[in-house]
């Protein structure tokens, strides 16, 4: 066993001091977009059993909508911005 890692009463210890985090942990629309395509190729693929199905199919739906308004949203104020500066 090393210093660094010992087992004491089931219990792992470490001695090195944790790393500071360099950057806050962040989710972009991309990655929503992105996790909304993992479950349909994981159901798509038979990755839940058939009483699953209604929840990961929730949490898809709510994934897809938000992405969606959220794009739209966007959009929309994209195409203000050139009106308002006109003005």
């Amino acid at each position: 066993m090393s210093k660094e890692n010992q087992v004491e009463n089931n219990n792992i210890t470490t001695d090195a001091a944790p790393a500071a985090p360099t950057e806050q942990p962040s989710l972009s629309l991309n990655d929503l977009a992105n996790a909304a395509q993992i479950i349909d190729v994981a159901v798509s693929r038979g990755a839940f059993r058939a009483g699953e199905a209604a929840q990961v199919g929730a949490v898809f739906n709510k994934l897809t909508a938000f992405v969606q308004a959220t794009q739209a949203a966007q959009a929309a104020q994209i195409s203000e911005q050139p009106a308002e500066a006109a003005a």
